[in-house]
């Protein structure tokens, strides 16, 4: 097996004191649990990114602990191991063999002169029309006057567009940071009928484009080309309005794919009904997207907080409810997620795929960021809106030596939220979010392990209670307070959960909050939002670029793909 090295190396590091089963041990021990850290945050797993190695590393040790504990397989895999459930998902997009431009009758290179963009359609073109448009932004009249088309036609021409925004000094007052997008830029030049873009760098900004989830892209209709500075010297051209004459070539844009895994593990119950008990156990490798680490050198994240944090203590708590299986009366099933960093993809696909029936999912239990209570406010506990049964034990709960954080919210930026959209009632764990997410600062030496084995007891309380509750948990939707992180970035929300891992042209709704604009307007979940107003939504940016365009009171037509048939929606934004 690939991962036989590490293997040896883990045993090492973990000993046998994890590993125990017998009911007389001590349970939700801060040494447990620090191992358990130790090993996922190790350096050798470097930083557990999904499709790599440390991701199957950490994948393996999971399963090698729920063999060893009792815990029975209820993967799909048939080839790595019975506890895994493998998915699929889109780990990169790279450049195909036919990639080629020639600018103003030069041939430039592949990545040192040019790069075609992940949005760009494939195929080949010829263009003998192309037009500066400036920094390509039409400001709607409510935001201010300013229009880089206006006495301009573009239809059927390539548009040179600088990337930024005009400065502040000539232009005070102006709200250009909702404008200056480059997918808004590509919408825009789109809406002209634009027949390609062309980006080129102002000489006063950094020339390397932002990283992209290429989870979310989908292509347009149009070749999309970054043309770099270095080129446009060579070719002895204006550095900021180039005359450029013609452009031909070809983009050829290949989506790589390659499977994640989430482990699985099940403690058969009296019934067949479920409590599900999950933490993601991936992180971000090396960092790269999703990364807030600016230095120039390449450092692994190991993620100790984020989340080997949640996945010790879901590790603990099998082998608690093995110890405890004579007293438990509903099945418990445990799962290590993987691609939450990515898009809650592990999650999304299991939620959408179970291995047991659907039907008899209980209740969901989810753990991701617990590791720093000494260092936090105390613990938040989200999703207790989703079942009133829930609301009503954490409202009687007698006091900890800790605070406890109660939110309703079923929806958030973690795994639960997929179990949500499913109509599964849900309970979050969080200690909150620190200075060191998402950096290579996240490591085990700041973590709080009396803080974890703390937070352990209280979750085992919350499984035993809930096993100990015999009737079905009622399900209700809850008000999300900022429908994921959405409400953060704009002025307005349509109250929907995006669908993450479906490949669709356009955004597929996951779920739908109740009394928000979509709700009042008539969305549904499974629907496929193809445009907003004016603008054509091809993916999650596409989305977003049009949504910050509307202000509370706004009003506008959704356009909507439910099953075969296309439906508009006029939705008022509140």
């Amino acid at each position: 097996m690939r991962s036989s090295i590490a293997a040896l190396l883990l045993t090492l590091l973990l000993g046998p004191a994890v590993f125990a089963a017998d009911a007389g041990d001590s349970f939700f021990e801060p040494d447990s649990l620090y191992r358990h850290v130790a090993v996922l945050a190790h350096d050798s797993l470097e930083g557990r990114k999904v499709g790599e190695d440390g991701e199957m590393k950490a994948a393996r040790y999971i399963w090698e602990f729920f063999t060893t504990i009792g815990l029975q397989p209820l993967g799909t895999d048939d080839e790595i191991s019975p506890y895994l459930q493998p998915f699929e998902f889109v780990k990169a997009i790279e450049y195909g063999d036919n990639n080629w431009i020639s600018v103003n009758q030069t041939k430039l290179k592949l990545g040192e002169d040019y790069s075609p963009m992940k949005q760009s359609a494939s195929g080949e073109f010829v263009i003998e029309e192309v037009v500066s448009v400036g920094f390509g932004i039409k400001m709607d009249t409510a935001d201010g006057n300013y229009n880089d088309y206006e006495g301009l036609d573009v239809t059927g021409k390539a548009v040179i567009i600088k990337r930024y925004s005009p400065s502040e000094e000539d232009y005070p007052n102006l709200p250009f940071e909702r404008y200056s997008s480059l997918t808004q830029k590509i919408s825009t030049a789109m809406e002209h009928d634009a027949s390609a873009v062309i980006f080129i760098t102002p000489p006063e900004h950094d020339d390397t484009l932002p990283n992209f989830s290429v989870a979310r892209v989908q292509p347009k209709e149009i070749p999309i080309l970054h043309v770099r500075r270095k080129a446009l010297e060579e070719l002895g051209l204006d550095l900021n309005d180039p005359l450029i004459n013609s452009v031909e070539g070809s983009v050829e844009i290949v989506k790589v794919r390659d499977h994640g895994y989430n482990v699985v593990g099940l403690l058969p119950g009296n019934t067949d009904t479920t409590i599900i008990v999950g933490a993601h156990y991936d992180h971000l490798g090396y960092g790269g997207e999703g990364s807030r680490y600016l230095g120039p050198e390449k450092l692994i994240h190991n993620g100790a907080d984020d989340n080997a944090s949640g996945t010790a203590v879901m590790m603990e708590l099998a082998r608690w409810a093995i110890a405890n299986k004579e007293e438990i009366h509903h099945s418990m099933l445990f799962i290590g997620f993987s691609g939450e960093e990515s898009g809650i993809l592990g999650s999304s696909h299991y939620a959408r795929n179970m291995t047991i029936d659907s039907s008899d999912a209980k209740l969901m239990i989810n753990m991701d960021m617990i590791g720093r209570l000494k260092d936090q406010d105390g613990l938040a506990v989200l999703g207790v809106g989703s079942s009133p049964e829930l609301k009503t034990y954490f409202d009687s709960l007698p006091k900890p030596d800790f605070e406890i954080k109660i939110n309703e919210s079923g929806i958030g930026p973690s795994d639960h939220t997929a179990f949500y959209n499913r109509k599964i009632p849900v309970l979050f764990f969080f200690t909150g979010a620190h200075a060191d997410y998402h950096k290579p600062e996240d490591d085990i030496e700041l973590l709080d392990f009396p803080g974890l084995a703390a937070i352990s007891e209280l979750v085992a309380g919350a499984m035993t209670h809930f096993d100990d509750h015999r009737g079905p948990l009622t399900f209700q939707k809850t008000k999300s307070d900022d429908e994921g992180r959405t409400r953060r970035q704009f002025s307005v929300t349509l109250g929907i959960m995006p669908d993450f891992i479906s490949e669709v042209k356009g955004l597929r709704v996951d779920g739908v909050s109740p009394d928000r604009p979509g709700e009042k307007a008539g969305l549904l979940e499974g629907d496929i939002i193809i445009k907003m107003g004016s603008v054509e939504i091809g993916d999650i940016y596409d989305y977003m670029n049009a949504l910050g365009k509307y202000r509370k009171g706004d009003s506008t037509i959704v356009l909507v793909k439910r099953g075969d048939k296309e439906e508009e929606l006029s939705v008022v934004f509140q």
